[in-house]
């Protein structure tokens, strides 16, 4: 029988001293309408709970496990470190021999430097293009998510009251950092044009991901992130690629590089870690020099590059980089969505798959077209998704607890996990959906 007394145990518990419960919203487990499970191992791709249940982990830590849980030369980097020192408030040769990776990685960037979270490395770099511009709007689209700081949570006062809600809205922002940002729909070249057309000469930079992975995921149509680059060239506005999820999880390196576009400023995160706390912003070396001493941008932080985290990379990327390394996780994801496609065919599930390398998306909508910005996002079943999730847990399968957030699979997943998923997952969808007929057909 599965329970989940303990981790209610604890969460309340936990209710008493931390707002909610949780130190960060999504555990709470509110969009699924549910309380959140407590999590006592992990290891591969199992992850453990208080009360003994196992699940297949597809969340895994919101994309940071691309190795899944405690690989062997990530726990042996960690531990021989720690017996050296955990923070020093110095500089160390993992840190320089981290950074001198990253860079090599990706040929749009040529200089990097750490923090400890996306949300200050996006927010540094944003501070870094206001700077090198002069300007303060700021352009970001509809529905994405790049962190909780000020700037990049700030909504415009003028928004379009037919317009689907900013994501991320929160009191505490002041009039005047509301009034910095302009909203675009993801994929909407036209209406950025507008935006360029009305305001260019004040627009400091557009902050993007490459693909959207805060609406679920929603793909980008390449002609959309060559028409920002495109725009940002034209107006002297700098292009900033928040790659915090898609860095090293689409290729090595940022998304970017198989995209073919150069950004100013690169965000990363999650992955580069190896597990441990981590952020970076990078980019090209005219526009990272302002975080100089002296010139002009302020940035820092006790535990930015601490060699803990920095061991942690350093064995993450010399996985990584390994040869058929991400053509093994491309076989994965492409094993998943045959499975998937085909027993949705089978069993007439109507909704649509999307998937580019290990990184997936279901669209729980009756449409076959891949959604295209956070507006479709929003017309899918948030009721059956939130029965869904506790059923698949029920199954022995953890996906992320919000219906705007991706699967994410690791090389720790076998073929049989994956297999187990789909044929679960269609499985469920379905019960559900006739269980909803069923009760629609209820006298009242």
């Amino acid at each position: 029988m599965y329970s989940q007394h303990k981790s209610e145990t604890l969460f309340s518990r936990g209710r008493k001293v931390i707002p909610d419960g949780v130190s960060s919203p999504m555990r709470a487990f509110a969009l699924v309408g549910k309380n959140p499970i407590c999590i006592a191992s992990a290891h591969g791709s199992r992850i453990t709970d208080v009360d003994g249940n196992e699940y297949t982990d597809f969340l895994n830590g919101f994309g940071t496990l691309i190795l899944g849980h405690g690989p062997e030369k990530i726990v042996s980097a960690i531990t021989q470190q720690a017996a050296k020192g955990t923070i020093f408030g110095l500089s160390t040769e993992v840190e320089y021999a981290l950074a001198e990776k990253l860079v090599a990685s990706t040929p749009a960037i040529e200089k990097i430097r750490f923090v400890c979270s996306g949300t200050e490395a996006v927010m540094t770099a944003v501070r870094i293009a206001r700077c090198e511009t002069g300007r303060n709007l700021l352009v970001k689209f509809n529905g994405s998510y790049h962190g909780h700081s000020d700037v990049l949570l700030a909504s415009p006062v003028n928004l379009d009251r037919t317009a689907t809600k900013n994501k991320g809205v929160t009191k505490g922002i002041t009039a005047e950092l509301n009034r910095e940002v302009l909203l675009c729909e993801y994929n909407d070249r036209e209406r950025l044009s507008e935006i360029f057309s009305e305001h260019g000469a004040d627009i400091a930079a557009v902050v993007v991901e490459p693909y959207a992975t805060n609406m679920g995921f929603v793909k980008s149509q390449p002609e959309f992130l060559r028409f920002i680059e495109k725009c940002c060239r034209e107006h002297g506005a700098l292009l900033i690629f928040d790659e915090v999820v898609t860095g090293f999880r689409i290729n090595y390196g940022g998304a970017c590089n198989s995209l073919g576009i150069d950004p100013d400023l690169v965000t990363f995160g999650k992955i580069i870690g190896g597990g441990a706390a981590i952020g970076a912003f990078a980019g090209k070396a005219r526009y990272m020099d302002r975080v100089a001493i002296g010139n002009e941008v302020f940035q820092s932080g006790t535990f930015s590059a601490n060699p803990l985290t920095m061991a942690a990379g350093n064995a993450a990327l010399e996985i990584l980089s390994q040869p058929g390394f991400y053509d093994g996780l491309e076989a994965k994801g492409a094993f998943l969505e045959s499975k998937i496609k085909s027993a949705f065919a089978a069993k007439g599930i109507p909704f649509h798959f999307s998937r580019v390398g290990s990184l997936c998306g279901i669209a729980m909508r009756r449409d076959s077209t891949p959604m295209r910005s956070y507006k479709d996002v929003k017309t899918q079943d948030y009721e059956l998704f939130r029965n869904l999730h506790s059923r698949m847990l029920e199954a022995g399968f953890l996906m992320p607890p919000s219906l705007e957030e991706p699967l994410f699979l690791s090389a720790a997943h076998s073929e049989d996990d994956l297999a187990r998923f789909a044929e679960a997952l269609s499985g469920n969808i379905v019960s559900l959906l006739a269980e909803r007929q069923a009760a629609e057909l209820q006298p009242a």
